[in-house]
Formats: structure tokens, C-alpha cells, sequence
């Protein structure tokens, strides 16, 4: 049997040229982006291999909220780039009423300001790294004798950012193997016999195994590691950004340039999909964070679905806002916030009207996700791992 290509790797071939760092950017940064790719948000990607053209933003860890970098955030376990135990509002908080989370729903606008509110309140953070765990899946079609089932490729990503210049950042990075995406696909799977390599066929020919894969490690130059947009930004301009809502939607719409590529050409959903990253992608301060979740309350086509649960079985509330793609159709893109702690634990992509690339996938289906599932602040060393060459 022929060796089985890493889904990273096939996903860090995916990334466009216009991306790639210059020259002197050091020979490890390649290994780093190849490792962002990876864990990519795959429903930004469009979960296709044919549509991955974008980096991970440094999703980095910021999946959800990944944003608390570098230099102003602060971290809680699961979730991301915010607050450590951020105050409750009294007005949410009555005693023995329980998590907001698993209340009754807040419409799109409450939640926002909500979670506003608490990355407001949440405390700068002075530790040595701001550490991110994150998993991120998309959904593939596997061939079998009585019929088509459907299996979620999965990777995941440590990011040890590092608040001094004298440290160095950490991206870490893991193939998670593959999972059947609903109890009908492991029914289907054991029907075919529980194969431990999956031979996928579209959208691009590759051997998926269901065993977890080998973890690697790259030092990175964590100033220059994230996206906005369809653009590389440095760490430096996101410090930058406004922390006003209207001179932060002014801000990002000067990135705006027609859409296009795996990004929508519509200016609403393009702000949307952009601040959406902003809150859950990358670095930003709190008060960005902030700033951000307040513009997504004035976006129009924004609606709360309620209580909801992410794939790990986290409960949250969610907003939702339809994207379209000429070349794979309508989706919904779900936004999964903690408002007891203003964290975004996971953003989700799921079939409307799929077409072309996806037209195999069930409307209402799962397509990709992104999940972040750790994010502190720590005075800790990262891990040791195989450096990737």
C-alpha cells in the first residue's frame, strides 16, 4: 500500500502565492504557515481542498476569540483570547438562575453586547505566553458499496505566543485523524468493514487515516503570523485597530476590495466573515474584541438561534449569518459565544443550498468547524516536540 499523504500537507499546498512570506523570513516560517493552513478554519476554506486558499489567521487560537495576543489579552480555559474569569453583570447574574449559556435565548443583538461587555471588563494579561489549543474538522465524502457516507478530517493546534521578543513563539501541530460525522456515517463505516485508511475521491484523490497522526512543532515569528481580510497583517497593526464600533467597521472596510476567492463579494457578509475573525482568529486586545462584537450587533441578516451546543458538547449561544459562493453555494456561518465569559468557543459552517464541490453534502449538514478549546495566559515553557523540517 502506498504511504499515506498527511492531510496537513495537502492542505498547506493549498495556500496562494500572494500569502507567502518574503525570502528573509526564515527557513522555519514555511513549516509554521504549513501548520496554520492546517488548522485553518476549513469552512472558511470551504472545507475543499480546492477552496483552502487562506491562511489560518492565526486562528489562532482565537478560534474562537483567539484574539487575546501578544499584547493585551487576557485567556480563560476554553476559549479564547479573553477574559480570565470575567465579572458577571448583575443584571445576568441572579442568583441560582444559572448560565446564560443554557438560558432562555438572547437575540443577536443582546448576545453581542453581552459579550461586549465582558471582554470589556476582562484583565490585561502579563504571563510569559498566551497558549491556544484548538481542533478544527471538514467534511468528506467516502465512496462505499451501498452508498455515500460522510467522515470529518480532523487537526489540531497548540500556539504558544510569546509576549517578550526575547522568547520564541510556538506553532504545534497534529493531524487528529478522521471521524465519522454522524451516528448513520459510523453505521456506514462499520457496514464497510471499520477500514483504518479511507480512500476520499473529491473534491482531490487522498488516503485519510482514522488514527491520530505525529506531532510537530515550529518556532515562529509571531509578528508576522496572521491575516485579515485576504492580507497579512502584523501583529503590530492589529495593536492598531480602532476600539470604536464605527471607526473599527471603517477600518476593516478599507481591506475591502470586492471580495472574491474563498471570501464573499457581498460587503455585509464580508464584514461579517472578517470581524467574525477578528473575535474568534486572532490577536487583538480586549477592547478590539470588543469593539468588534458590538459592529457584528449593527450588521444586518444577523439572528440568534439560541442555546446551543458546539461539537464538543460545550454549551453556548449562537448567531448566524448565510454566505454565499458562486462556486459551492449558500451557507450559514454559526458564531458559538460563552456570554458568561464574552468567549466565542467555535464558529461553524453548515449547507444551505450547496452546489458544485459540496453539492454532495445534505442541506443542514455540518461542513467544517473550528473549535478553540484552550486559551490562557501561563508562565509555563511549551512543550517539547519534533520540529518539522
Amino acid at each position: 500500500m502506498s504511504r499515506s499523504p498527511d492531510v496537513l500537507d495537502l492542505l498547506a499546498k493549498a495556500r496562494p502565492a500572494r500569502l507567502d512570506p518574503p525570502p528573509n523570513r526564515g527557513e522555519h516560517t514555511a513549516h509554521t504557515v504549513a501548520g496554520i493552513v492546517a488548522h485553518a478554519s476549513a469552512a472558511e476554506r470551504h472545507a475543499t481542498l480546492d477552496h483552502l486558499r487562506r491562511p489560518k489567521r492565526l486562528r489562532v487560537a482565537f478560534l474562537a476569540t483567539v484574539g487575546a495576543a501578544a499584547a493585551a489579552v487576557t485567556a480563560v480555559a476554553v476559549a479564547v483570547a479573553g477574559p480570565s474569569a470575567a465579572p458577571r453583570n448583575a443584571l445576568d447574574a441572579a442568583p441560582g438562575v444559572g448560565s446564560l449559556a443554557t438560558r432562555a435565548p438572547l437575540d443577536s443583538s443582546r448576545l453581542l453586547l453581552v459579550a461586549a461587555e465582558r471582554s470589556d471588563k476582562a484583565p490585561r494579561a502579563v504571563e510569559r505566553y498566551l497558549t491556544i489549543q484548538t481542533e478544527s474538522g471538514f467534511a468528506v465524502p467516502v465512496k462505499a458499496a451501498d452508498g455515500t457516507y460522510a467522515m470529518f478530517a480532523k487537526s489540531g493546534g497548540q500556539y504558544w505566543l510569546a509576549r517578550s521578543s526575547v522568547e520564541s513563539s510556538w506553532v504545534i501541530s497534529q493531524s487528529l485523524g478522521a471521524a465519522p460525522a454522524t451516528p448513520s456515517d459510523e453505521a456506514a463505516w462499520h457496514r464497510n468493514g471499520s477500514p483504518a485508511i479511507i480512500k476520499i475521491t473529491k473534491p482531490k484523490p487522498f488516503d485519510l487515516q482514522i488514527a491520530p497522526g505525529k506531532v510537530y512543532g515550529n518556532r515562529v515569528d509571531a509578528a508576522h503570523l496572521f491575516a485579515l481580510g485576504d492580507r497579512n497583517v502584523s501583529q503590530a497593526q492589529l495593536d492598531a485597530l480602532p476600539t470604536d464600533p464605527t471607526a473599527l467597521r471603517a477600518a476593516l472596510l478599507s481591506r475591502f476590495h470586492g471580495g472574491g476567492s474563498d471570501m464573499p463579494t457581498d460587503r455585509d457578509q464580508w464584514l461579517f466573515t472578517v470581524a467574525a475573525s477578528v473575535v474568534i482568529d486572532l490577536p487583538v486586545s480586549n477592547k478590539v474584541r470588543a469593539a468588534a462584537y458590538r459592529m457584528l450587533a449593527t450588521l444586518p441578516g444577523v439572528r440568534g438561534l439560541g442555546a446551543v451546543h458546539d461539537i464538543h458538547g460545550r454549551p453556548g449561544q449562537a448567531i448566524a449569518f448565510a454566505q454565499d459562493n458562486p462556486a459551492i453555494g449558500r451557507f450559514e456561518v454559526r458564531l458559538i459565544i460563552d456570554p458568561d465569559t464574552g468567549q466565542a468557543l467555535a464558529k461553524e459552517m453548515r449547507a444551505v443550498e450547496p452546489r458544485g464541490s459540496w453539492s454532495w453534502i445534505a442541506p443542514g449538514a455540518l461542513s467544517t468547524y473550528q473549535l478553540v478549546l484552550v486559551s490562557k495566559n501561563t508562565n509555563d515553557n511549551p512543550p517539547t516536540v519534533d520540529v518539522k523540517n
